[in-house]
């Protein structure tokens, strides 16, 4: 085995019912796949979501053919700036382009689907809100371009007490009351969906992100969400060590008994971050076991104490609970998206 990701698609459909349970009915949901979904697995992902979702959201135009080319044919909102020299995408694929600035509606092909994309407190990619008139001229200019849909992006909706996001969601309705009301309206991403789906923030559609994944955006748990992979590895040696003993490198972690010392081959190429060293628990046959010395390129050691088990014992890395992405993000000052990416494509993944 060495290192396998059991991927749970079941749990992405709880997950998505429990979004359902914040948004009422006839709320479009568009699922965010964009990065692997986030670690998970683009495809099979969008594969198991093609009749629960009307839509999918992706960062970056490949990603988006690569779903026409696997056969997927809801309709894909992809966020980047449309790439020079790939704008013919768009139009080829039936893909649609996020126009965030202005000098986007003169690059896109004409029949090209399009959502406008404002910026109102993010200040990240966007259409700022005193463009709006020059937005209007564009849209007048190039109006072979077909304008479907309008959308924002919260920078606080993580927090579920950060009056920002009413600030900017006050900016978008004035923003949005200048369009045709035809136009397709999403601004929640997963914190809004759970934290102020009270607050007039749903629209005509909703992008679920991290939530579908099993979890909260921020540091407020959320229950109903359920982690969707388990990482398994294996001890591939398994060695007497004694009281004083100075384990990996730096000789950072000394024995503080006699015992047993597995080897896991999982390192921090694969995903695990060096910085968790000494400060994660694995867990072998229902049990928590520490994960000790500093974590290598391919291989991290665990103390066993007094407990010896044979080679190939099944180790699990993550999974729920103690084991999520959450309680690592927790340890290293980071958020569960940064972990579940950060996991290597090379790592085996089997979908349940």
């Amino acid at each position: 085995m060495s290192s396998t990701l059991y991927i749970h698609l079941s749990k992405i459909g709880e997950n998505l019912k429990a979004v359902n349970s914040q948004i009422g009915a006839g709320v479009k949901r568009m699922a965010v796949i964009k990065d692997e979904a986030y670690g998970h697995g683009m495809l099979p992902v969008a594969n198991y979501l093609k009749d629960k979702a009307e839509w999918f959201c992706v960062a970056r135009i490949d990603e988006a053919v690569r779903l026409r080319e696997a056969g997927i044919k809801l309709p894909i909102l992809v966020f980047e700036v449309p790439v020079k020299g790939k704008e013919h995408l768009y139009s080829t694929y039936e893909i649609t382009a996020s126009i965030s600035d202005l000098y986007v509606f003169e690059r896109l092909e004409p029949g090209t689907n399009c959502h406008l994309h404002f910026d109102t407190g993010m200040f990240r990619l966007g259409i700022l809100p005193d463009q709006v008139e020059e937005v209007h001229q564009k849209i007048k200019k190039y109006s072979a371009l077909n304008y479907s849909g309008i959308y924002t992006h919260f920078a606080n909706a993580d927090d579920p007490n950060d009056a920002r996001v009413l600030k900017q969601l006050e900016i978008f309705k004035s923003i949005r009351a200048q369009f045709p009301e035809a136009l397709l309206t999403h601004t929640c991403n997963s914190g809004a969906i759970f934290h102020y789906h009270d607050k007039g923030v749903i629209m005509d559609a909703v992008r679920p992100g991290i939530c579908l994944y099993g979890f909260a955006p921020g540091t407020e748990d959320i229950p109903a969400l359920s982690p969707v992979l388990e990482w398994q590895s294996e001890l591939v040696q398994v060695k007497k060590i004694r009281e004083g003993d100075e384990v990996g490198y730096g000789s950072r972690w000394k024995a503080p008994k006699d015992g047993w010392l597995g080897i896991v081959p999982v390192g921090y190429a694969d995903g695990i971050f060096r910085n968790l060293s000494s400060n994660f628990n694995m867990e072998i046959a229902g049990e928590k076991y520490p994960q000790v010395g500093t974590i290598s390129m391919d291989f991290s050691a665990v103390f066993l104490g007094d407990n010896f088990f044979p080679i190939g014992a099944p180790v699990t890395l993550l999974g729920e609970g103690e084991l999520s992405a959450r309680e690592w993000a927790k340890k290293i000052g980071t958020i569960p998206y940064e972990i579940t990416t950060a996991i290597s494509q090379k790592i085996k993944r089997e979908y349940i």
